[in-house]
């Protein structure tokens, strides 16, 4: 069976690109535009990782990161998005994100980051 990556990116174009550079890697992708509905489809279809972007509608990709760990899922998560400084990545980190990787970024540097997340012990 096929790992599951929900992704959380409301620029349509990219998530149309990154689906399909996802799906010829093997993964089944789901997506998502807005913030709130990603955080719903994460509680209720738990994939496997999920890949956020930080700036999305109703709800940020640090705030469903927030959320998802405040409710005790373990789920490797992976931002993708265009904030490259250090107070952006710290708060991720902080909110409990497994991974930081920067737009514009490479599929195939996205798809090994999700790679490594998903083949990485998990955390305790």
């Amino acid at each position: 069976m096929n790992p599951h990556i929900l992704l959380v990116e409301d620029e349509v174009r990219i998530a149309q690109l990154v689906e399909l550079e996802l799906s010829d890697a093997g993964y089944h992708v789901n997506i998502a535009h807005d913030g709130q509905i990603g955080l719903e489809l994460a509680q209720r279809i738990q994939p496997d990782a999920i890949v956020l972007d930080w700036t999305l509608p109703r709800l940020t990709g640090l705030e469903i990161c927030q959320q998802l760990r405040a409710a005790g899922s373990a789920v490797p998560i992976v931002f993708a998005t265009a904030m490259d400084d250090l107070p952006h990545r710290q708060a991720a980190m902080d909110a409990g994100a497994n991974a930081y990787v920067v737009k514009p970024y490479s599929i195939s540097d996205l798809v090994e980051t999700i790679t490594a997340q998903l083949s990485a012990p998990a955390e305790v």
